[in-house]
């Protein structure tokens, strides 16, 4: 199968196993009623499918140097599928809810970035911005998706069965990756008397100054990223129960909102992708950063502002909060040595989800703790949404406006 197709089934694959991603962000404000849930034990179930993403990617991904991306994928798939339908049916509270979201999480792992080793290793540096900005920019797709399915199937036949049809997409990926998806491992290119197998551990990798630099980015835009969409529906239903909404109502709007400042979060990967290609990583990726914390910063500002313009600013911050996304994982690949690159992506990993599970965690309990300080219900979003735009700030300081240096390789 030629490039162009390949990138296209391996997209759609990918967008089945997030269907799965949004479902809980979606119905959040009428668990959290339903289950008597606080704001933190709400920012915690959120994040902690980011926990169950941590607890296996560091094994996944680095299985990946040793053997077939193809049979990790599809067993993950297998697992999402199956640990969603047990959370469409068996989550009764915090504890239960807790638990199944982060076995769900364990799916992830183990095909998101399998999946991004192979678009990496089938596309040269040349063009792998862009390719990588396709896979990534249908990550952002996945999650709009799984938000609007998830209202849609809830509005018929409630939150379980909501659930449930989400579980479908991780079949469907499976299906999809079991014909595209190559049999064996990828060829390696080494230097005339390199060794065949690689080390063991990470310490090559920590030594590779450009790729930690780009890592620590990573954690603070999905720091960002992941605070963004565990909250932007509550927040948008928030400022609808302000103005004299229906709690349901307000729900339904929020999540159809929310869905569109995700899926705008998808139009820039391939852009920016291939603008790095062509200008290279540092600049593009601090300037996007800066931006999108000036959003975050922005944001809780505006819980009052009329709706139209409150959407407004979501779509834009929806566009700035994803757009170095492609860029810092390409950044990465590049800085990898070969030998390293499973390890390599899961470092990137582990560290990019820890930040992103912490962040929605964070924002939840910066909503129950704000009032302490003297800050108002409304102004307790200022607190929230600031938090993320501080931990953004990481990426320009990490990354800085020069271009990286030849370690091993310029990226």
């Amino acid at each position: 199968m030629s490039r162009g197709p390949w990138l296209t089934a391996v997209c759609a694959s990918e967008l089945g196993t997030l269907f799965v991603f949004s479902n809980f962000s979606a119905l959040l404000p009428l668990l959290k009623q339903e289950w008597q849930l606080s704001d933190t034990q709400a920012g915690a179930i959120t994040g902690f499918y980011q926990v169950g993403y941590i607890a296996a990617v560091a094994i996944l991904a680095t299985l990946t140097d040793y053997m077939p991306p193809r049979r990790i994928y599809l067993l993950s798939a297998l697992w999402a599928g199956l640990t969603s339908l047990a959370f469409a049916f068996w989550a009764e509270g915090f504890v239960s809810a807790l638990v199944l979201r982060g076995l769900v999480g364990l799916g992830l792992a183990g095909t998101y970035m399998p999946g991004m080793r192979l678009v990496a290793e089938r596309f040269a540096s040349g063009r792998r911005g862009f390719a990588m900005g396709c896979y990534i920019g249908t990550f952002t797709i996945g999650t709009s998706i799984s938000l609007l399915i998830t209202a849609w199937a809830h509005s018929y036949w409630g939150w379980r069965w909501a659930f449930a049809v989400t579980g479908m997409g991780p079949f469907a990926a499976g299906i999809i990756a079991w014909f595209v998806l190559p049999l064996g491992m990828a060829a390696v290119p080494r230097q005339a008397g390199a060794e065949v197998a690689a080390p063991a551990g990470f310490a090559p990798v920590l030594r590779n100054r450009s790729a930690v630099r780009l890592i620590a980015a990573y954690g603070g835009h999905t720091w960002e990223l992941m605070g963004m969409r565990g909250w932007i529906v509550p927040f948008f239903t928030a400022s609808l129960v302000a103005r004299g909404a229906d709690l349901v109502d307000a729900t339904r709007v929020a999540a159809l909102a929310g869905s569109a400042v995700l899926a705008v979060g998808a139009l820039p990967h391939p852009f920016s992708g291939l603008l790095s290609d062509r200008l290279g990583r540092a600049k593009p990726i601090s300037a996007f950063m800066l931006l999108s914390a000036a959003c975050s910063f922005t944001m809780g500002w505006a819980l009052h502002w009329s709706w139209a313009s409150l959407v407004a600013l979501g779509l834009l911050y929806g566009i700035l909060v994803t757009a170095e996304s492609a860029i810092i994982s390409t950044g990465v690949a590049d800085s990898a040595e070969p030998l390293y690159l499973g390890r390599t992506m899961a470092l990137q990993s582990t560290w990019g989800f820890a930040c992103g599970a912490i962040g929605p965690a964070a924002f939840g309990l910066a909503l129950d703790w704000a009032p302490w300080f003297g800050a108002s219900p409304d102004g307790a979003w200022i607190w929230g949404f600031g938090l993320l735009g501080a931990g953004a700030l990481v990426g320009p300081i990490a990354v800085g406006f020069r271009e990286f240096s030849r370690t091993p390789r310029r990226i």
